[in-house]
C-alpha cells in the first residue's frame, strides 16, 4: 500500500507537467535529478533504511522507480498532443496501482507457473477496465475523435495494456506500459474505424495461431499474452512483412527436428518468448520513430529471428536429438537461412552484397552457440541460457546495422 501510495503520487505530480512546465527541456532536468535521487536512495544505506524504506520495501528485485522516472521523460519529450502524454502516464498510475491492489488482495487465480512471477487473473481483469477509462476520458474530452472510434480504441488499449501488465517482470512494466501505449495512441488515434476493427480481428488471428501452438508445445499460459503481445504489436507498427519471421519462427520451433518426448515436457515460460522476441522488438520500435532507416532495421529485425531460428536449432539437435556439432551448425544455419533469410530476400530485394553480410553474421552466430552449449545446460529453460542468447543476439544484430550503415555511408552498398 505504501509504495502503491508513493506511486500514485508520483503519477499525478507526472500528469500535472503540461500544464505547468514552460518547456521540455526543463522536464528533462527534472528527470536527470529524480534518477539521480532515486540512485541514491538506493544505494545509500542511510537514505535506503530511511526515506526509502517504503519505496524500496518489496520483496523481488525491481527497477520500477527508475523506469518510471525514464518513461515519463521520454514520453514528454515526444508527444504532440496532450492526450498523447495523459493516457500512457494515467495508465501506468491508476491501473498499475488498483490492479497490483486488487489482485494481492483478492487474486485467487494465479495464471503464471512457478519460475513466472504470479499474476492473478482478476488482477488482470481489473487493469483492462481501469486502462480502458483511462483511454476513454482523454479521448472523448480532448479529440475530435468519433464516438465509436474511441471506445474501440479504449478497448484496444485496455486488452494491450492488461497484456502488458500480464508478462512484466522486475518493475518493467513501468517502462514498457507508457512507451508501447504511447506508440499505440500515437499511431492509432485517427484510423477509420474498419481499420480498428481489423485491428481486433488481428488480435483474434494471433489467438488463434497462438492457441495452436499452445496444444502443440508445452507453453505456459502466460506465453500466450505474452505472444499475442508481441504479434499485435508488430502487425500494428510494423505490418505484413514484418509479422512473418516471429510468425514463421513460432510456427516452425518444433518442426525439423519434431520435438521429443523429453522436450515436450519442458514448460516453456514467457520468458522463452521475451528470449526470441526482444531484440525484434527493439529494432520495430526504433524504426517506429526513425522511419527514415525502417529498410535497415526491417533487415535488422529479419535477422534477429534468423539467428534466434538457427540457434534454437542447433541446441535442440545437440540436446535432444543427440546430433553430432557439425550435424547441428549445418542444420542450424540452413533453417534460418531457408525459412527467414530467403523469404527476407524476396520481400526487400535486398541486393547481393546486402545479403552476403545477412549471411555471414548468421553463420558467425555459430562458434558463440556452440560454446554456450557446451557451457551452459540448454536441456531446460532457464536465465542464463535466456540472457546469454539475448546478448548474443544483440550484439550480432548491431554489429550487422553498424556494417549496412558504414557501407551505405561509404558508398559501398
Amino acid at each position: 500500500m505504501s509504495r502503491k501510495i508513493i506511486h500514485i503520487a508520483m503519477g499525478l505530480f507526472a500528469l500535472s507537467l503540461p500544464f505547468w512546465v514552460p518547456n521540455r527541456m526543463s522536464v528533462v532536468i527534472m528527470g536527470v535529478a529524480a534518477i539521480v535521487i532515486l540512485l541514491a536512495m538506493r544505494h545509500v544505506k542511510v537514505l535506503r533504511n530511511t526515506i526509502g524504506r517504503h519505496l524500496f520495501d518489496v520483496g523481488r528485485k525491481s527497477y520500477g522507480e527508475l523506469y518510471f522516472a525514464f518513461s515519463v521523460v521520454v514520453i514528454f519529450l515526444m508527444h504532440q498532443s496532450t492526450y498523447e502524454y495523459l493516457i500512457p502516464i494515467l495508465v501506468l498510475t491508476f491501473a498499475d496501482s488498483i490492479a497490483a491492489l486488487v489482485g494481492t488482495s483478492y487474486g485467487r487465480y494465479n495464471m503464471a507457473q512457478k519460475q513466472e512471477d504470479a499474476k492473478s487473473s482478476e488482477g488482470s481483469v481489473m487493469f483492462f477496465i481501469v486502462a480502458f477509462i483511462c483511454a476513454l476520458v482523454p479521448l472523448q474530452l480532448m479529440t475530435e475523435i468519433g464516438r465509436a472510434e474511441v471506445l474501440v480504441i479504449s478497448f484496444l488499449i485496455g486488452i494491450l495494456a492488461a497484456m502488458i501488465e500480464a508478462v512484466s517482470t522486475n518493475g518493467n512494466d513501468n517502462l514498457l506500459l507508457p512507451l508501447l501505449t504511447y506508440s499505440f495512441v500515437r499511431e492509432n488515434s485517427y484510423l477509420a474505424l474498419e481499420s480498428l476493427f481489423a485491428n481486433f480481428g488481428i488480435m483474434l488471428f494471433f489467438l488463434v495461431v497462438i492457441l495452436f501452438v499452445y496444444k502443440v508445445m508445452n507453453i505456459s499460459k502466460l506465453s500466450i499474452a505474452y505472444s499475442m503481445l508481441v504479434g499485435y504489436i508488430v502487425m500494428i507498427h510494423g505490418g505484413w512483412e514484418w509479422i512473418l519471421p516471429p510468425l514463421i519462427l513460432i510456427l516452425s520451433y518444433g518442426i525439423l527436428p519434431m520435438m521429443k518426448s523429453a522436450e515436450k515436457q519442458m514448460k516453456l515460460s514467457y520468458k522463452v518468448i521475451e528470449c526470441n522476441t526482444i531484440i525484434g522488438v527493439i529494432c520495430l520500435w526504433i524504426a517506429v520513430f526513425l522511419p527514415q532507416h525502417r529498410e535497415i532495421l526491417y533487415l535488422a529485425f529479419s535477422f534477429s529471428f534468423a539467428c534466434h531460428l538457427t540457434i534454437n536449432t542447433y541446441s535442440r539437435f545437440v540436446n535432444f536429438v543427440g546430433a553430432n556439432r557439425a550435424t547441428a551448425v549445418v542444420c542450424g544455419l540452413l533453417k534460418g537461412i531457408v525459412f527467414i533469410a530467403l523469404p527476407t530476400w524476396l520481400i526487400t530485394r535486398m541486393n547481393w552484397m546486402i545479403l552476403a553480410i545477412y549471411l555471414v553474421c548468421l553463420a558467425a552466430a555459430m562458434p558463440s552457440t556452440v560454446r554456450l552449449n557446451k557451457k551452459l545446460n540448454y536441456k531446460e529453460v532457464n536465465d542464463k541460457t535466456a540472457r546469454a542468447n539475448k546478448i548474443l543476439v544483440g550484439t550480432l544484430t548491431a554489429i550487422f546495422v553498424a556494417i549496412i550503415i558504414a557501407g551505405q555511408f561509404g558508398g559501398v552498398l
